[in-house]
């Protein structure tokens, strides 16, 4: 296995692990009156948790789709890991906006490392099974 598929695993399961934490709080975050039984935030978070959750499991099985869901769950860092906290935790709008710029910085060099890593022939050749 290539160290960019490892990688990639590493940051599908700490995603998955932040998910199973903060899904709580996402509930409780929800109002569920009947004029809004649903919200933007909760259905955002039940979609990347599907993708999540499908996209190892057909990684695990090498399969050519999975490299599809490994692309696209590499580039959730960035609205993962600096628009969920600010939402999540209430935070002032400074202190959102920081934790956005310094979060998001971050987010970004962890998804353009997978990109670069899971684009490159050895990082392909991974998802072989049709």
């Amino acid at each position: 296995m290539p160290l960019a598929v490892r990688l990639w695993f590493v940051w599908a399961f700490a995603l998955l692990a932040l998910t199973g934490l903060v899904l709580p709080r996402i509930v409780a975050f929800i109002d569920f009156s009947e004029r809004a039984p649903f919200s933007i935030l909760g259905i955002f978070m039940m979609i990347e948790l599907a993708v999540l959750l499908f996209g190892i499991t057909v990684a695990l099985q090498r399969k050519r789709i999975g490299f599809r869901f490994a692309i696209v769950i590499a580039l959730l860092a960035v609205p993962i890991l600096a628009g969920l906290p600010p939402v999540l935790f209430d935070m002032p709008p400074q202190a959102a906006n920081g934790w956005a710029l310094a979060a998001g910085s971050i987010g970004a060099v962890i998804s353009i490392g997978l990109l670069i890593g899971l684009l490159r022939p050895s990082g392909r050749a991974y998802f072989s099974e049709p």
